[in-house]
């Protein structure tokens, strides 16, 4: 997996803080989440999804970086119909050892300039197969490898540690593979999707009413723009 990045160094008093943002805009990925709704929809075509699935093999990786993902600005698939600016959300993915507070990202996103360039090249084989997920550990009390998501200046932050982001990575990266090829047109509203869940399945909202459930639908036809 292979992904052309920009690092972005950025002080805030005493901390500095890595972003690690990508060169070019993933223009096909749309996130947003309407007022009072429970769900956040993220629609991604097959180079949005292989971004977002690398994305996400960085984060695990990543224990002293901020890995940012603008998507506001992009356009949607076709049919959506116009999602309005307050409802978009650009992604930001953050290793849990870091300890950062999603009320610092305004700041940050600030301040960041030009950024330098650099290539990251990661390894399929960062993202275990389903037999080598030990799903009943889920259920287990005090289990803390899960992914945890809050709000900040119109944007989705989701915290995980290393296993977390691996496990729900090896989703996304089944749905880069599984979700061009599948038979879209067997009814009108036939979709490829997953889902991922703030702490687990059933947990309820997240921080600050923030929906507990990220819908991720494939969309096999983009709009231009």
């Amino acid at each position: 997996m292979r992904l052309r990045t920009k690092i972005h160094r950025v002080r805030l008093g005493r901390d500095e803080y890595r972003v690690v943002t990508p060169a070019r805009q993933t223009a096909g990925a749309l996130l947003y989440a309407g007022p009072g709704s429970t769900y956040m929809h993220l629609h991604l075509d097959r180079q949005g999804a292989e971004d977002l699935a690398t994305a996400w093999a960085l984060a695990a990786r990543s224990r002293r970086s901020l890995v940012h993902l603008p998507l506001r600005a992009n356009a949607g698939p076709a049919g959506l119909g116009d999602v309005p600016s307050e409802d978009r959300l650009d992604l930001l993915l953050v290793h849990h050892s870091l300890g950062f507070p999603a009320s610092r990202w305004k700041e940050v996103r600030a301040r960041l300039g030009a950024g330098t360039p650099h290539t990251v090249d990661l390894p399929v084989t960062d993202f275990p197969s389903d037999e080598e997920i030990d799903y009943e550990r889920h259920r287990f009390a005090g289990w803390r490898d899960r992914l945890r998501f809050s709000g900040a200046a119109h944007t989705l932050v989701v915290t995980g540690s290393p296993t977390a982001f691996r496990w729900s990575g090896s989703q996304l990266h089944e749905f880069t593979r599984e979700a061009p090829g599948w038979r879209f047109g067997w009814r009108p509203d036939a979709h490829y999707c997953i889902e991922l869940d703030h702490e687990g399945w059933g947990s309820g909202r997240a921080a600050k009413g923030v929906p507990a459930s990220l819908h991720i639908v494939y969309a096999h036809r983009w709009q231009a723009g």
